[in-house]
């Protein structure tokens, strides 16, 4: 996780170093409260945006029913087609920590791009673990 620690009135000032405006990295440990361990399977999001935060909704709709829809619209027996949806989990965020997990998101992309054009090229995954490798 990265987090950039700095305060935004400080980034304006020209006094500090590029080494100073620099994003801190820290180590996060994050404990289940309640039920948060619960897995939530998601195969639709959706972000909407209000009162200076995104609400980002992850819900669930089963295949079978999206399968069915695709099916009638393309036969045209269904113009308009509506699907019930269960919502999962709805996470509501300011726009900094948006922006901030946008840039998380994409360092994740780059990573998984990085491995399979790797792995296509026949190179070792530099992240796998070296079986002659100890670990203490």
């Amino acid at each position: 996780m990265s987090q950039n620690l700095s305060n935004p009135l400080e980034a304006n000032n020209s006094n500090l170093t590029q080494a100073e405006s620099q994003p801190v990295h820290i180590g996060l440990r994050l404990r289940a409260v309640d039920q948060s361990d619960r897995s939530i399977v998601s195969n639709i999001t959706g972000v909407h945006l209000g009162s200076g935060f995104a609400f980002i909704d992850f819900g669930f709709i089963e295949h079978s029913a999206l399968n069915e829809v695709t099916r009638a619209a393309r036969l045209g027996e269904q113009k308009n087609p509506t699907l019930d949806g269960r919502l999962e989990c709805r996470i509501a965020m300011g726009l900094g920590d948006l922006m901030q997990l946008a840039r998380q998101i994409d360092q994740v992309i780059s990573s998984a791009n990085k491995a399979r054009t790797n792995a296509e090229s026949g190179k070792q995954d530099p992240l796998a673990l070296d079986p002659a490798a100890v670990m203490q």
